[in-house]
């Protein structure tokens, strides 16, 4: 029984040591851990607030880099003359053009009565005509043939024949064709285009015949 009170002694008097040295040690633990703490916090108290850089210090701009400052010079849209071989050019294409639409054929004139004067609406077709000579036959020969209507004589139809063929060679001439290629010939009235004897038929034989040979 006395064994039995000193065993349960002996481990109750083990069970308090262990308390008060779990006790002990657990102090120790928080003290450290304070001292930590404060060892750790100590510093930021001894912070001066004059090395603290203020918020408009910390907005301080960087320093922009330097950009070059581009001049835009307006530019002058350059001029170009046209040489002498693009005027040329220009020119004989012109002239092809033109000479792709010249017919072939020369168209008559006609005349007033018992007049050799080269009418209004006969200068155009003159005009035509010596374009063909010179550009379509510029080495082919021409007669020119003078016709009359039925009425007058054959002597003076000749004569009047004669000076409308004339009128119209004088007026090739003046239009660049070479006089020495123009030949007049008078028929006066004797190969009248139309046979009829009306007014119609009358203008239609006063008139001027080109032939080529």
């Amino acid at each position: 029984m006395k064994k039995s009170l000193l065993a349960n002694f002996g481990i109750l008097a083990f069970s308090l040591m262990l308390t008060v040295g779990c006790s002990s040690l657990h102090e120790v633990s928080v003290v450290s851990h304070g001292e930590e703490v404060a060892a750790v916090e100590a510093p930021a108290s001894t912070i001066d607030d004059s090395t603290v850089p203020t918020m408009e210090q910390e907005k301080i701009a960087p320093p922009s880099p330097l950009t070059p400052t581009i001049t835009h010079i307006p530019s002058t849209p350059l001029i170009v003359l046209p040489s002498v071989k693009d005027s040329v050019a220009k020119e004989i294409l012109a002239q092809s053009a033109e000479d792709t639409t010249l017919p072939w054929t020369l168209q008559d004139i006609f005349f007033d009565y018992d007049q050799m004067a080269i009418r209004q609406d006969a200068v155009p077709i003159l005009e035509q005509n010596a374009k063909v000579l010179l550009k379509r036959y510029p080495n082919r020969e021409l007669v020119i043939q003078g016709h009359c209507d039925e009425r007058g004589t054959e002597a003076y139809n000749l004569i009047l024949g004669e000076r409308r063929a004339s009128s119209v060679k004088n007026y090739l001439v003046s239009l660049d064709v070479d006089g020495s290629r123009l030949r007049v010939l008078s028929l006066g009235k004797s190969q009248p285009f139309c046979l009829q004897r009306t007014i119609p038929c009358f203008q239609k034989n006063r008139r001027a015949h080109f032939v080529l040979k």
